[in-house]
């Protein structure tokens, strides 16, 4: 029978990953495994942390994606975020093995390389929708790419709204 050894959950530091994140860590202490905590960024995205900051403080910064901020610099800033995000959303990180890694590129691709790389066991993703069919519906989503994993995927039930619409249903998830 196979063990578990490794678990690998990527983040976005979204409320949805937060969530997939405490379920993710729950298991590693649970089955008493290694939890691989990955983050991945693309630095052109026009929605960047940097970018943002600068248009705030009023920086001479293009917004146009040519800005020369050195890598280093955004690795270090992605890390410090990933460790703050992991310390307020786990219960007790101290107890469990995390290995934190940050990676510039395609979520997928890049997910995928870190997934071979460690030799992953179970990777958890949160789903980004609020019901499975949607999900699985919506174009350009991590579905298609879950059959490239070298190892079984976990998809986290989605975190449904505080409150249901006039005319809806409540729906509740259990974890």
């Amino acid at each position: 029978m196979n063990t578990v050894q490794k678990i690998l959950v990527p983040v976005d530091f979204s409320e949805r990953s937060a969530n997939g994140l405490k379920y993710a860590a729950s298991l590693a202490q649970e089955m008493k495994t290694e939890l691989i905590v990955l983050h991945v960024f693309d630095k052109n995205d026009p929605y960047s942390f940097l970018d943002s900051l600068a248009t705030f403080e009023g920086w001479p910064i293009p917004r146009n994606g040519s800005t020369r901020i050195p890598v280093d610099i955004w690795l270090r800033e992605r890390a410090l975020d990933l460790y703050n995000f992991i310390q307020k959303e786990v219960r007790n990180p101290d107890r469990l093995r995390i290995k934190r890694k940050v990676r510039i590129g395609n979520p997928v691709k890049e997910i995928l390389g870190v997934a071979k790389e460690e030799r992953i066991d179970l990777i958890v993703l949160a789903l980004q929708k609020k019901s499975l069919f949607s999900y699985l519906m919506a174009r350009g989503t991590w579905l298609k790419f879950i059959w490239r994993f070298p190892c079984p995927v976990l998809l986290t039930p989605p975190i449904p709204r505080e409150r249901p619409e006039r005319g809806q249903t409540a729906i509740s998830w259990q974890i």
